[in-house]
């Protein structure tokens, strides 16, 4: 069995004019980016589509374009140096699934991490449109259960941050009038801040939503007696992968700074898995997410 892995789970948020068409085609034929010396494209990008099975899988390469190797000169017993270009540095698998906007990829530590991954992502996607009236962003999902510990090691909440974007196609039950307003402002990105006095915390049961949240099956939804706040419903959409949220707070008199996107959910899987067994992973996950967190399209 091949060695083991690291894989995130995120959403791709499709912003401007680029639409689930137009990202596809974008990784299917995709630019070469440069950045501080090495090159990025996707390679090995195969599209499966079948009834109800629909993924794209593929590669992030990193390479040297004019890269070089060491070799040995058998007759002088010496090292020589030998230009190679486009040397392959490090490749990152990954799959998207329309389906979910969602896409699982692998950290590669210390060349392509989860940071590095999406960021080149992205600018690949941008790239091959020129960068005009097209953006994208991986967001990632929030572990719910981790992220619900966190908000109640706190003694109040003092800041809420996000920004978000509308969802496709799934959404949260309760963030629902949210993602409504959304879409009848015709908002591409809407950012919100609600900062506290320094004497008393906000007015907010955004630990209570969270924790509650993290504990529902797929059997038992929570239904909230009165419609969430603008500022809590922004988190609770950051965390299913549709924008990114922090939340300061105070625990024993110090500040504490917690961020969706540090509470990421993961999964352990091969490092050289089959397009189909990546997909089949994959797809489990993200739909266990939409059941126990009851969402809809």
């Amino acid at each position: 069995m091949s060695k083991a892995g690291t894989y995130y789970i995120g959403r791709v948020l499709k912003l401007g004019v680029l639409n689930q068409e137009t990202l596809i085609e974008a990784i299917k034929t995709p630019s070469t980016i440069y950045h501080r010396g090495n090159a990025w494209t996707f390679i090995d990008v195969e599209e499966f589509k079948d009834n109800e099975v629909h993924y794209i899988f593929g590669r992030l390469s990193k390479f040297s374009p004019s890269g070089e190797i060491t070799k040995i000169d058998i007759e002088k017993h010496s090292e020589i140096t030998q230009s190679e270009p486009n040397l392959s540095v490090a490749s990152s698998n990954f799959v998207y699934i329309p389906e979910h906007s969602g896409i699982a990829f692998l950290n590669v530590y210390n060349h392509i991490e989860q940071h590095t991954f999406t960021k080149r992502f992205s600018e690949i996607i941008n790239e091959k449109y020129d960068n005009f009236f097209v953006d994208n962003k991986i967001e990632m999902v929030t572990d719910l259960r981790t992220f619900a510990t966190k908000l109640a090691s706190l003694d109040g909440i003092y800041k809420i941050s996000a920004k978000v974007s509308p969802p496709n196609p799934l959404f949260g039950p309760l963030w629902k009038p949210l993602k409504e307003y959304l879409a009848k402002r015709n908002t591409d990105t809407m950012q919100i801040i609600e900062d506290a006095p320094e004497s008393e915390p906000l007015n907010t049961d955004l630990t209570k939503y969270v924790k509650a949240i993290s504990e529902q099956t797929p059997d038992s939804q929570y239904v909230p007696l009165e419609e969430l706040p603008i500022g809590d419903s922004a988190i609770l959409m950051a965390a299913d992968g549709y924008g990114n949220g922090t939340i300061k707070g105070k625990q024993n008199g110090e500040i504490i700074t917690i961020k969706t996107s540090e509470t990421k959910k993961h999964f352990t899987f091969e490092k050289n898995p089959t397009p189909y067994d990546l997909y089949s992973k994959a797809i489990g996950i993200f739909r266990s997410i939409q059941n126990e967190r009851h969402m809809r399209h």
